[in-house]
């Protein structure tokens, strides 16, 4: 498993800006969807895939890549959120317009585009959003932040990467609030990572979240 992994994540910041850019597009998408009763008919879903390097001391995530969502394409992936993931997670997974699952080639191609710069795939970033507050009142039963939920720790100990993003985007009053946290999957719950943004993306973003810089 990753017991034995560095406990430290240092990330670069071009992939993280990359990805905050496509999170952020995916928010206001989500909000520019709200009907008259201003709730949203779109649920954001941004996520990407981490490369760097493993070192003695730490992990460094220096690229990304958007690999294509088969969520609502795939039928063996329609299939498990039908037959596991629905019954043992909630209705609201039925929802083909809920969760993430990248394309498989598409994983694979960025596996190989990744491997001739040196880079090795070590994890996932994906955000979350404020839905418990601003998506129907049906599906907010679930809080969401910038831990893992109990479908996102399953996902974890599905791929055992030892590096695990979660970006939290709270729109609030016209504002866009960002918490992060880093995980990995553990014995029983996923563990913290201590992870280090760089001070611009913190700054930019007005980020907050146990980290360090």
């Amino acid at each position: 498993m990753t017991a034995h992994l560095p406990r430290v994540a240092r990330f670069e910041s071009e992939p993280l800006r990359r990805f905050v850019d496509n999170a952020v597009q995916e928010c206001l998408k989500c909000l520019n969807s709200r009907d008259a009763d201003a709730v949203p008919t779109y649920l954001p879903r941004a996520s990407g895939l981490l490369f760097g390097r493993l070192g003695g001391s730490e992990i460094a995530i220096s690229d990304l890549e958007f690999v294509q969502n088969v969520r609502d394409q795939d039928e063996s992936v329609m299939a498990e959120f039908e037959t596991a993931i629905a019954p043992q997670f909630g209705e609201v997974y039925r929802n083909p317009g809920r969760g993430f699952w990248s394309d498989d080639k598409g994983v694979l191609q960025a596996i190989q585009r990744q491997s001739a710069k040196g880079l090795d795939l070590l994890g996932s970033v994906h955000s979350h959003p404020n839905w418990h507050e601003i998506g129907p009142p049906h599906e907010r039963f679930q809080e969401l932040s910038e831990n893992p939920t109990r479908m996102d720790e399953y996902l974890f100990r599905q791929s055992s990467w030892p590096v695990n993003l979660i970006w939290y985007i709270r729109a609030i009053g016209g504002l866009l609030e960002h918490r992060v946290a880093g995980w990995r999957p553990g014995p029983e719950r996923c563990e913290m990572l201590d992870i280090r943004i760089p001070p611009d993306i913190r700054d930019e973003f007005s980020i907050a979240g146990q980290f360090k810089e």
